[in-house]
């Protein structure tokens, strides 16, 4: 009696698990109240709260900087940075602001979910005759592998999408949005 409780209550929390990993999981999509590609004042208003960007500058025009938003002014963008102290860029310096999504993300996760799924399959077949209750915990972690595994396949990636492009410019070829 008592396994059958358990095993109900593990079965309802796989099923909560993974209904909340596929809702979570849909395409978030970015409402930017911008025309074409925007202004620095519309990127002052809408920058903050995404917390993170991805800058390109005169000075780098082939390289994309992260910055972490630590204050964004009508004249400059304030990152902060793990090791060292501040960046600054004043909004002459800058050629564009990107959001940066999540479509590079899905093929790395997938193919990492689906080596977790072959691992925990080898070891339930491996640890069944020898230790069943350690196969039923990797058969649970398969389970966990496969819902992950289709949850990425079946998820919208966002691309990148450029928040502010200085007038007159246009971004290199090695910079493209993904």
């Amino acid at each position: 009696m008592q396994h059958r409780i358990i095993r109900s209550v593990f079965t309802l929390i796989a099923i909560v698990v993974v209904s909340t990993v596929m809702a979570y999981s849909q395409g978030i999509t970015y409402e930017i109240p911008i025309n074409d590609h925007g202004s620095w004042q519309a990127a002052h208003l809408t920058g903050p709260t995404k917390g993170k960007l991805l800058v390109v500058t005169f000075d780098k025009p082939d390289r994309r900087q992260t910055c972490h938003i630590q204050s964004f002014t009508r004249d400059k963008l304030v990152c902060s940075r793990a090791f060292g102290g501040s960046r600054t860029y004043l909004a002459e310096q800058v050629i564009a602001l990107i959001l940066p999504g999540d479509e590079g993300l899905r093929l790395p996760l997938w193919i990492g979910f689906n080596g977790g799924l072959g691992a925990s399959i080898w070891g339930t077949v491996v640890l069944a005759a020898a230790c069943p209750v350690c196969a039923a915990g990797t058969a649970i972690a398969a389970v966990f592998f496969f819902a992950a595994a289709g949850v990425c396949a079946y998820a919208d990636g966002v691309p990148d999408k450029v928040l502010y492009l200085a007038q007159g410019q246009e971004l290199s070829t090695k910079i493209r949005l993904r």
